[in-house]
């Protein structure tokens, strides 16, 4: 079956892009890493499978070009984060993976475990500033909060379509999505025929959970032929190194350094995306401190 993987296709009969998305085996390692509970793993999974479709729209395929989502939240996920590059490397964490023991809910309910809050989008494209854009939480459905900030921000009608599931072991069963876009002379009813089969009864997850191949399901979801024009494989790799959380620590407070190697001796430093603990010894604080000192 296919897996690990982001697709690019077009309907030229329509007139639509369409992006496509499949990630078991991914969502699989990282919600390892960050050993998630049922709704922190269907979140999770749903923000993964929504930036890898965005990436897909937005970014240079094979490129150092990235893209984030970051959903901070009132409800007690309380944040989850997940970066994508145009090579396919994905990264990401949630900011309460146990969120289950705090919600003691035995049925599945997303928008409580988000509550209120906002979601934002960088895209660094290798320009001087990155491109961040905002929209508010509003449905507290990951799918029709992203599809409402492609319209409200980017001016483009969209379909979304995103699938996560787990058994009662936690494994992940199904992971993928569907992001489906006009063009500015696409006929105007196609999204309208598209939303309309997506509120009778079309399932992505059950189409998934049938081993259906994914061009078959969007062909059977828009009704017309479509045509591959790239694909990417996508790997869960993290771009944390000692170096990069070295130069993190030169902007940490000299008093701040100092106690770490008078109290602590040294400092241990875990990445928040791959969950990878960095040792600093007392020595390689000191010249930390020295070359900051050098600086000022």
């Amino acid at each position: 079956m296919e897996d690990n993987l982001s697709v690019r296709y077009i309907c030229e009969e329509y007139n639509l892009r369409i992006y496509a998305a499949l990630s078991k085996k991914v969502l699989q390692e990282m919600i390892t890493i960050h050993n998630t509970t049922p709704h922190a793993t269907i979140a999770f999974g749903r923000t993964l499978n929504a930036a890898l479709l965005l990436a897909s729209s937005s970014i240079k395929p094979h490129s150092n070009d990235t893209l984030s989502i970051n959903i901070s939240c009132s409800g007690p996920l309380k944040e989850i984060v997940v970066q994508v590059d145009g090579k396919g490397n994905v990264r990401g964490y949630v900011g309460n993976p146990t969120v289950d023991v705090e919600l003691q809910s035995d049925t599945l309910n997303i928008s409580k475990a988000l509550g209120a809050g906002i979601i934002t989008v960088t895209r660094d494209l290798g320009l001087r500033e990155p491109y961040k854009s905002v929209s508010p939480i509003i449905y507290g459905d990951i799918a029709r909060d992203i599809a409402y900030y492609l319209l409200e921000s980017e001016q483009i009608p969209s379909a979304l379509l995103l699938a996560v599931n787990c058994n009662k072991e936690g494994a992940i069963t199904r992971s993928g999505g569907i992001l489906i876009q006009t063009f500015p002379n696409t006929p105007g009813q196609v999204i309208d025929v598209i939303e309309s089969k997506l509120q009778s009864g079309f399932s992505l997850d059950k189409k998934l959970e049938e081993e259906k191949l994914i061009k078959d399901i969007i062909e059977e979801l828009i009704g017309k032929e479509i045509k591959e024009l790239g694909s990417l494989p996508i790997q869960h790799r993290c771009r944390c190194t000692k170096e990069l959380l070295a130069t993190i620590l030169e902007s940490v407070e000299t008093q701040e350094l100092e106690d770490m190697i008078q109290k602590d001796h040294g400092a241990h430093i875990t990445c928040v995306f791959c969950r990878k603990e960095y040792v600093f010894t007392e020595e390689e604080l000191q010249k930390i401190v020295v070359k900051k000192e050098k600086v000022h």
